[in-house]
C-alpha cells in the first residue's frame, strides 16, 4: 500500500521575492519608519522645499513631494546598478515610488 504524500499547503510555501520586499516595505513605511519620521507626505513636502531651495538659481525649478520621493528612489536605482545585490535596496526602492504615489494621492504632484 503506497503511502499519499502530504499536500503543501500554500501558506506554507515561502513568499516569492516580490511579496517579500513589498511587505518589508509595508512594514518599515507603516511601523518604526512613520513613529521616526513622521507623515511621509509631510517629510517630502519638506524636503521637496529644501530641493527647491537649492536648485532654484540652477534650474527654477519647483519640486513637489513626489519628485523628492521619486529622486529618493532613484538614488535606489543606482545602488542596485552599481553595486552588489543587497535586498535593502529593493525594499526602499518599492517603498520611495509608493510614497511618491502618496504624495500624488494627496495633491502633492
Amino acid at each position: 500500500m503506497s503511502k499519499k504524500k502530504p499536500v503543501k499547503k500554500l501558506a506554507e510555501k515561502p513568499q516569492p521575492f516580490r511579496v517579500q520586499v513589498l511587505e518589508a516595505g509595508a512594514r518599515l513605511t507603516a511601523g518604526d519608519r512613520d513613529v521616526s519620521y513622521g507623515n511621509p507626505v509631510t517629510n517630502y513636502k519638506h524636503t521637496a522645499g529644501l530641493l527647491t531651495a537649492y536648485f532654484k538659481d540652477k534650474s527654477g525649478y519647483v519640486f513637489s513631494a513626489e519628485d523628492a520621493a521619486m529622486i529618493v528612489s532613484l538614488v535606489k536605482v543606482s545602488r542596485i546598478a552599481g553595486g552588489q545585490f543587497k535586498p535593502d535596496n529593493y525594499i526602499d526602492g518599492a517603498t520611495y515610488i509608493a510614497i511618491a504615489g502618496e504624495c500624488a494621492d494627496a495633491g502633492e504632484k
